[in-house]
């Protein structure tokens, strides 16, 4: 969890944590609207601190990008293979025709697949059909993996406070313990139990959900902060007092995400085994 004041970090889930339920619950375009905007806004901080680095990433072409990735999402995933392909191939040709070094390809390609790529497989979690076998099951999902996302992060930084004395990884974040990451992992976890309890998904599921947010959600938050730390800045960006930047606030978000998708795509293959 960032640091901040709790006055500002109030307001702040005042105001976003409606919109963001809001327009989950909606689904559809308005979800991939809301996906695009935090994509798109988290790239720019990307981008911003890829400056640091002595790299300059083509930002119109990355937020076109950008953009064109999250809507694939929405209209035909399946052709991602060619749309990333055309992607590298028009980038590539510009940064050339621009005199840009590789090295500004790369950091543009790298910001497009770390932030609108997994950040969009959120709109196919919502627009899950649950193979038809719970009404509205998508929606349960996005908001199952919003939950524990958020649960995780508030377990992992009052375990740590708690009870926190071993450290997970000092060069990166030394105030992350061990501890603080088995309470996030089961915080999680719990949730999700919980959400399916209530009978909104099934229960590989929830299961699914939660250990993704409770694993690979916290390598998220790590991965960011090593950028960071590479970088040399304490946060990505400053638009939400608090909290910090959008990359900051949805960091966990872009790990735990696609990983939910992927065993939402190859659930089906082992249905057999997952009917409970």
């Amino acid at each position: 969890m960032k640091r901040g004041g709790l006055g500002s970090r109030l307001l702040v889930a005042a105001w976003g944590i409606p919109h963001l339920l809001g327009l989950t619950w909606l689904g559809g375009w308005w979800t991939t609207s809301l996906i695009a905007g935090i994509s798109l806004k988290a790239l720019q901080e990307y981008f911003h601190l890829q400056h640091s680095l002595e790299r300059k990433p083509l930002k119109l072409p990355g937020f076109i990008a950008g953009l064109l990735v999250v809507s694939m999402w929405m209209i035909d995933y399946a052709s991602f293979p060619w749309v990333l392909v055309s992607i590298f191939l028009v980038i590539s040709t510009i940064a050339l025709l621009r005199g840009r070094s590789h090295l500004d390809v790369m950091s543009t390609l790298g910001g497009i697949c770390y932030i609108p790529l997994l950040a969009g497989s959120f709109v196919f979690l919502r627009e899950w059909d649950g193979n038809g076998q719970i009404l509205n099951e998508g929606r349960s999902l996005a908001l199952c993996v919003l939950g524990a996302v958020w649960i995780c992060d508030t377990a992992a930084y009052a375990g740590g406070r708690l009870m926190g004395k071993h450290k997970l990884a000092s060069s990166i974040s030394p105030n992350k313990t061990v501890e603080g990451f088995l309470f996030g992992l089961f915080g999680a976890i719990l949730f999700c139990l919980i959400w399916h309890w209530f009978d909104l998904i099934q229960l590989d599921v929830a299961l699914a959900v939660g250990i993704a947010a409770g694993l690979l959600g916290q390598v998220g938050d790590l991965f960011e902060s090593a950028l960071k730390r590479e970088c040399g800045v304490k946060d990505a960006g400053s638009l939400l007092p608090g909290h910090g930047g959008i990359l900051d606030r949805f960091d966990s978000f872009l790990f735990t995400a696609p990983s939910v998708a992927m065993y939402i795509a190859v659930r089906p293959a082992f249905s057999c085994f997952v009917s409970f």
